[in-house]
C-alpha cells in the first residue's frame, strides 16, 4: 500500500477548502443588475439581509472613462453604515451588518454624461465559511510543516575549504 505524504493530505485539505469557501460564498443571497445612469442621477437597490454578518457590492464600469460613482448604503433606518467614491472600473466593498432588515445601496453618477453600471449586491455568508476556513488554515500549516521537515533533511554540499 502507498504512504500517502503530509504535503498531499495538506494540499488536499487546502483544495477542498478553497472548493468549499466558493461554494459557500456562491450560494450567498444576491443581486445583479445592470443600469444606465444619467448624469447626476441616483438609483436604488433594496436587500433582505438575516441576521448579523458581512455583506458587499461590487460595482463594475465597463465603458469606464474616468467618471466617478458615489455609493452609500443605508440600513433599514435609513442610516448609512457604509459609503465609498468609486472612481475605478471595477471594485468590491464590504459592509458589516448587525440586524435583519432591508438594507438599500443607493449609487450616484457623479459625472456629467451617462454611464452603464452593472451592481451586484448581498450578502457574504461569513457565518458559514468558518468550518471551510478551518479545514484551509489546517491544510496550508500541514503543507508548511512537511516543506520545513523536507528542508530541514536537506545537504547541501560544501565546497572545500582548502582550496589554494
Amino acid at each position: 500500500m502507498k504512504k500517502i505524504s503530509l504535503f498531499k493530505i495538506g494540499l488536499i485539505l487546502a483544495i477542498v477548502g478553497i472548493a468549499w469557501i466558493g461554494f459557500v460564498f456562491l450560494q450567498a443571497e444576491k443581486n445583479y443588475e445592470i443600469f444606465r445612469l444619467k448624469d447626476s442621477k441616483s438609483l436604488v437597490i433594496n436587500m433582505d439581509l438575516v441576521g448579523a454578518g458581512i455583506g458587499f457590492y461590487k460595482t463594475m464600469m465597463p465603458n469606464f472613462a474616468g467618471e466617478g460613482l458615489f455609493v452609500q448604503i443605508l440600513d433599514s433606518n435609513g442610516n448609512i453604515i457604509a459609503d465609498k467614491q468609486i472612481e475605478t472600473k471595477m471594485a468590491i466593498n464590504y459592509f458589516d451588518f448587525l440586524n435583519s432588515g432591508t438594507y438599500t445601496l443607493k449609487a450616484t453618477n457623479l459625472s456629467d454624461h451617462e454611464i452603464i453600471i452593472e451592481i451586484e449586491f448581498g450578502n457574504t455568508n461569513s457565518s458559514e465559511i468558518i468550518y471551510p476556513g478551518i479545514i484551509l488554515f489546517v491544510g496550508i500549516i500541514l503543507i508548511i510543516i512537511s516543506a520545513f521537515m523536507k528542508l530541514k533533511n536537506y545537504k547541501i554540499a560544501q565546497p572545500d575549504e582548502n582550496i589554494s
